[in-house]
């Protein structure tokens, strides 16, 4: 169904990440060291698929609000998961924790279970409170990220692409000091050359070359 969340799925390429869709939104499941697991970016529309999936895959133990605009299915996850514990970066949570009326903690126990070669990365210049994660494996990183990068328009039997974009919102309503965060992306890109991005908004992003497409991007909308 269109407004349920579709089953959890294994991200090709990238272990202990499964991934779910609801029209354009993605919400990513990561296995932690203990085998529970955290929902980075909660999307409406829960519903029995995405239950019975996540069933298979472990305890939901963590609810990670990965800025303070993705809040609106907080409640009700916290309803459906009511043992687990909803997080967010010291940035966002007072924003969220104000608009929804629930209590956040901060990053600290989830950071102790992420398991090897993953760590949260918060990007600077940003008025969000943004965290991503950083997945580094078989010497290959991935990003999982929130609305500083997007995929184009998902559409039925095309869940990947090659061509990134920029939320049109982002560069208002996400950044708070363009130029610092510019620096910072590039010179993550850099140091990451991530083969795979995975958004909050859009397909996947998939390429070889998907720095270069990313470092462009960049440029093109933040004028470094």
């Amino acid at each position: 169904m269109a407004g349920q969340l579709s089953g959890f799925v294994q991200l090709d390429g990238v272990d202990g990440v499964y991934i779910a869709e609801r029209n354009n939104l993605r919400c990513s499941a990561l296995v932690l060291r203990d085998g529970r697991l955290c929902l980075f970016s909660p999307v409406a529309g829960l519903g029995n698929k995405a239950l019975e999936s996540l069933s298979e895959i472990g305890e939901v133990a963590f609810l990670l609000a990965p800025n303070h605009y993705h809040n609106k299915a907080l409640g009700a996850y916290c309803d459906v998961f009511a043992t687990s514990e909803l997080c967010a970066s010291d940035k966002a949570a007072p924003r969220l924790a104000e608009v929804t009326g629930l209590t956040l903690e901060n990053l600290e126990k989830l950071t102790a279970l992420l398991p090897a070669g993953v760590n949260f990365v918060e990007p600077e210049g940003l008025k969000t409170g943004e965290v991503w994660l950083r997945i580094s494996a078989k010497k290959q990183t991935s990003w999982l990220v929130v609305d500083a990068f997007c995929g184009p328009q998902i559409r039925a039997g095309q869940t990947e692409s090659d061509t990134p974009e920029i939320l049109k919102p982002f560069p208002t309503y996400g950044t708070g000091d363009k130029t610092a965060y510019a620096a910072w992306v590039q010179a993550q890109i850099r140091e990451d050359k991530p083969k795979i991005v995975v958004p909050c908004h859009g397909a996947v992003l998939r390429a070889k070359d998907l720095p270069v497409k990313l470092t462009k991007l960049v440029d093109e909308f933040f004028g470094v």
